[in-house]
């Protein structure tokens, strides 16, 4: 499953659904492997004492709880000094009994029973990127700058670190593969034992274990992948050149994670490019088309074959955080897929209108399912849970948020957690960030940090726990 844990909310605007037709086979690609850049050094942990929870605040939030209100378990305020105007928060990842956050220069593991710091990492320089996804083993690949407050954005630091230890393994550096390689967008992501940075036509893959290279550009091949989606299959986002830059054409392939090779690849129709992978397992790419506002589902089989599109009657919520072709994530998205199933929410929530979560099946791209939400604003899905759907329903300030779940077939949403009424305005503050819900716990993620000056910067809450 893509993102049924980690959900990235977005404003309420919505594009209308257009069917993909299938398009002409003109060329087959394959890569070949590179050699390793040499190593540029490893930033090692920092002691440090980072305060404990805000017990105030969780005490003050929790007065009035009426009845079958959930509590809050713990508030944290944000307490790394972000130069300038602030800084993105990448994550969270959940591991084990943490969840654990990265901003400016720091990874942060909290335990999310108590609130409390785990541990924490300081690296020499700041952050550009992240992978989506942690490796099975609990690593994530970072992007980091080539020098501490460098004037420029070049970045071509690529950091592992351990999650489940808080220490940084090795560092590798992205080699340029020409003098066209200027683009520091990456797309991080891992499947197997494999990191994969892409960025504007060119793709590395580097070994887990150890950082060793194991695969770049394409040779031979005008076709090159620029972004890819990890997790149990490594998908690559294929640009290939057209005379028309409103034209573009563009490839979904599954690639070999330890050659880089193309298995298979899916001819998109000229004008769209590959947006999001809502899931690599079973495979659902959204696809845009720019010039047009368009946009299109397109559901493949595992030998890349068509399965279906969707078709859809609503505007949809743009429901992801990132547009790849300007930030290179493709699985940060507010949907759920499970393996029969995709979970999308409408647009069109606000004042006195209610938006809608659409259940389409995946073998026939037809919607079989509604689940309406409240009226005055929006709900989203959040993640499966036992089978039922988990569905976000987000804060006003006047109204704190609450999560639902709905059976099997069912299309009503039953109360599962409610916020108290005390915290619904701290709370609406993070409605559109990423949260988690596991062992009965609701914790919301701040996506951004920032203040006035640094006393009204450490005043912001970054993580709040709520459960029953």
């Amino acid at each position: 499953m893509i993102a049924a844990v980690v959900a990235a909310l977005l404003a309420v605007g919505g594009v209308t659904w257009y069917a993909l037709g299938d398009a002409p086979d003109r060329r087959d690609t394959e890569a070949s492997g590179s050699s390793a850049p040499p190593s540029v050094g490893m930033p090692s942990p920092r002691p440090s004492g980072p305060p404990a929870p805000d017990a105030a605040d969780a005490a003050r939030y929790n007065t009035g709880r009426a009845p079958g209100d959930a509590s809050v378990l713990w508030v944290r305020k944000n307490d790394i000094d972000v130069p300038g105007l602030g800084g993105g928060v990448f994550g969270p990842w959940l591991v084990g009994d943490t969840v654990v956050t990265a901003m400016y220069r720091t990874v942060t593991a909290v335990n999310v029973a108590d609130g409390t710091v785990k541990w924490r990492l300081t690296l020499g320089t700041e952050i550009c990127r992240a992978s989506q996804l942690a490796s099975a083993d609990g690593k994530i690949a970072l992007a980091l700058k080539d020098r501490l407050h460098a004037e420029t954005d070049e970045c071509r630091r690529l950091q592992l670190v351990d999650l489940r230890t808080g220490t940084a393994g090795w560092q590798q550096k992205i080699v340029e593969q020409n003098r066209w390689d200027i683009s520091y967008d990456y797309s991080l992501a891992i499947s197997g034992g494999t990191v994969t940075a892409g960025r504007h036509g060119f793709s590395t893959g580097y070994r887990l274990s150890d950082g060793k290279q194991l695969f770049g550009r394409w040779e031979g091949s005008d076709c090159q992948p620029y972004a890819y989606a990890g997790g149990p299959k490594l998908v690559a986002a294929v640009s290939c050149p057209t005379s028309d830059a409103d034209k573009p054409q563009e490839e979904i392939h599954e690639v070999d994670p330890v050659t880089g090779k193309s298995r298979w690849k899916y001819r998109l129709p000229v004008g769209y490019r590959v947006d999001h992978v809502y899931s690599v397992r079973p495979l659902v790419v959204s696809a845009y088309y720019r010039a047009e506002d368009k946009r299109g589902v397109v559901v493949l089989n595992e030998d890349g074959s068509k399965r279906s599109s969707l078709a859809g009657r609503d505007r949809y919520a743009d429901g992801c955080a990132d547009d790849v072709h300007d930030q290179g994530n493709l699985q940060r998205c507010q949907v759920v897929v499970d393996d029969d199933t995709l979970y999308l929410a409408t647009a069109g929530a606000g004042k006195g209108k209610s938006n809608a979560i659409v259940a389409f099946d995946l073998r026939t791209g037809n919607e079989v399912r509604r689940i309406q939400g409240p009226v005055d604003r929006m709900a989203w899905p959040l993640r499966m849970e036992g089978g039922s759907l988990v569905v976000r329903m987000a804060a006003l300030l006047d109204k704190p948020g609450y999560l639902a779940t709905v059976a099997p077939g069912a299309s009503t949403p039953v109360e599962l957690l409610r916020v108290p009424r005390a915290a619904g305005r701290a709370e609406s503050r993070f409605h559109d960030c990423p949260a988690l819900y596991a062992g009965g716990r609701y914790i919301v993620v701040k996506n951004l940090v920032s203040g006035t000056d640094d006393d009204d910067e450490r005043e912001r809450e970054t993580l709040m726990a709520f459960g029953m």
